[in-house]
């Protein structure tokens, strides 16, 4: 589908329903459970038929029986609970697949633990060239971060390159910064954003802030081919289904690029796309603001197909906290006095959005800090202001620090509020580097949907505290819940308290809520009449399991258009 049409196409195939309906198409009769359609009534039943890839059925077991031409078409639900497949609102999925065998490294581990992990990893992958990694936390290295000699105690006959817990910053060993030709003379990318970190003499230490420091070794190193993603590709999207997604926006390809989409799309075609994939083009340096809105337009046209389309504009305004690239409204504590530097000039950011909504653009802004939230909130006033009837759609992302005087915002421009609740440990490095003042201010969640606007739910994988666990929403939807590490209710509550959400908000922010962030609403994220087949069954019913239980449930099934993608066996 293109930029803006999806509404038409849902109506046109709606419509369609009756025409290609009938006795040829294939019948699935369930019955014998709670289905929980997530519509705006919270409507039950206990059955459904699905014929095709369409739900023509909702109702009681009686009235599901008499659509069955025999028994091969019933299938009973034995008392479990059926939901909308689960979106997840921002992930990289294609970025993923050439980290699968790197090391899986934790943001809980010291320093000591990740260089012991990571020596492990290169006597077990003996052969891996270039040695990769993910998921470490550059502070337990201290304030400036690992350093290439770390790394070369460990691998130094071949490149290395580490990716840190949230993305945004890499540690590389001398081998890597010499074959992309970084050294004491190599200008920074683009200064005070996107930057090799140096010692007292200017040399880079090895430690490399945001995407243009990090591009220059990941090209090099040649990470990113068709090859690659072609083998990765299936087993990535078997975990997907197996914890019950059947839909997801991926954030950006930053690294993979052109050949993720090819292949993304080729798989679609074949019919091998399990996830219902919506994708957009990633902006994180002002160069490429320039022509973003016309590049995505083409791109549109090139990707467009019902399992696999590019019609989002992702801008990146800032980085994250603990890479200190954050913009704040205020200095940060520690380094006191620090500010970061937007990644993209807020005046040149502000005419892109304003352009994009022109165009029905949706638009997908990465915002970490207060500063950045702010920012993205007025580009958005402006470009309503500009555009009153545009169709454009807009979500903030992350929104980790929220000023309290922006939370009333979000509804007032009707901007989605997008977060990632497997963060929401208790964030003892934001209370070092912030303070306690904005310690308070994290994650406002449930004050923004008090307010009337949408909060959505996603995994950010790979960018994870929790290791591959982040990618089910069953922990997302807990940790929205408890704000404390799943399962353990002794664990520290991340302030504030009162931004709990309800197990229906964040089942709700995973379903019907996360639909409309996509613009996918009138086909998926509630089962009702003439909707997507898109559907799991779990094994438990989330509204009856205690909280500290539902990282527990499992998918029985999963349901994509109507075909069963994923089923779990004993």
């Amino acid at each position: 589908m293109g930029i803006r049409t999806r509404t038409v196409l849902a109506l046109l195939m709606v419509f369609s329903l009756d025409v290609q309906s009938g006795d040829d198409a294939e019948r699935q009769v369930f019955v014998g459970g709670l289905i929980y359609s997530m519509d705006d009534v919270a409507t039950r039943h206990t059955a459904m038929v699905v014929e095709g890839n369409r739900i023509v059925y909702l109702g009681d077991d009686s009235g599901a029986m008499a659509w069955a031409r025999d028994q091969s078409d019933v299938l009973s639900l034995d008392g479990k609970s059926v939901f909308p497949g689960f979106i997840d609102t921002h992930i990289h999925i294609m970025d993923t697949l050439p980290l699968m065998d790197g090391a899986m490294l934790s943001p809980s581990q010291s320093a000591d633990e990740v260089l012991a992990s990571l020596k492990q990893h290169v006597i077990n992958n003996p052969d891996q060239n270039p040695v990769l990694g993910a998921g470490f936390l550059a502070r337990a290295f201290g304030i400036n971060g690992p350093t290439a000699a770390q790394l070369d105690e460990i691998v130094s006959d071949k490149p290395a390159l580490i990716i840190d817990e949230g993305g945004h910053t890499a540690w590389v060993n001398s081998k890597a910064l010499a074959m992309a030709g970084i050294s004491q003379s190599t200008p920074d990318p683009v200064p005070g954003a996107h930057f090799f970190q140096r010692d007292e003499e200017g040399v880079p230490t090895g430690w490399l802030v945001e995407g243009a420091a990090i591009d220059p070794v990941a090209t090099v190193l040649n990470l990113v081919s068709k090859e690659v993603l072609q083998t990765k590709a299936p087993d990535f999207f078997e975990k997907m289904s197996a914890v019950g997604l059947t839909a997801a926006f991926d954030a950006g390809m930053i690294d993979t690029e052109e050949v993720g989409r090819e292949v993304a799309l080729a798989l679609a075609q074949e019919q091998r796309l399990p996830v219902r994939v919506v994708a957009s083009l990633y902006v994180n340096r002002p160069s490429d603001l320039i022509d973003s809105v016309e590049n995505l337009r083409e791109l549109n046209k090139r990707y467009d197909h019902p399992f696999f389309e590019v019609n989002t504009l992702k801008l990146s305004l800032d980085g994250t906290v603990e890479a200190k690239t954050a913009v704040t409204l205020e200095p940060y504590s520690i380094p006191e006095g620090h500010r970061a530097t937007p990644l993209l000039p807020p005046s040149e950011m502000t005419g892109t959005v304003i352009e994009a909504a022109g165009r029905n653009i949706d638009l997908h802004l990465h915002a970490i800090g207060d500063g950045a939230v702010k920012a993205a909130l007025d580009a958005i006033e402006a470009a309503r202001t500009t555009h009153p009837d545009t169709l454009s759609r807009f979500t903030i992302c992350h929104i980790e620090v929220v000023d309290s005087q922006d939370i009333p915002r979000f509804a007032a421009l009707n901007v989605v509020g997008q977060t990632t609740p497997t963060w929401f440990e208790y964030d003892y490095l934001a209370l070092e580097y912030l303070g306690r003042a904005r310690f308070q201010q994290l994650y406002p969640i449930a004050s923004i949907r008090r307010q009337g606007a949408k909060i959505t739910l996603g995994s950010d994988y790979p960018v994870t505290w929790i290791g591959e666990d982040a990618l089910n929403p069953m922990f997302n939807i807990e940790m929205a819940v408890t704000r404390q590490q799943a399962g353990n209710r002794d664990y520290p509550i991340q302030a504030k308290i009162s931004e709990r959400l309800s197990v229906d908000q964040a089942i709700r922010a995973h379903t019907i809520d996360a639909a409309w962030q996509l613009g996918l609403e009138d086909d998926i994220g509630s089962l009702e009449l003439n909707k997507l087949a898109d559907f799991v069954i779990l094994d438990e019913d989330p509204y009856a399991v205690p909280i500290y239980d539902l990282h527990r449930i499992q998918v029985n099934r999963t349901y994509s258009d109507g075909r069963l993608v994923y089923e779990r066996r004993p």
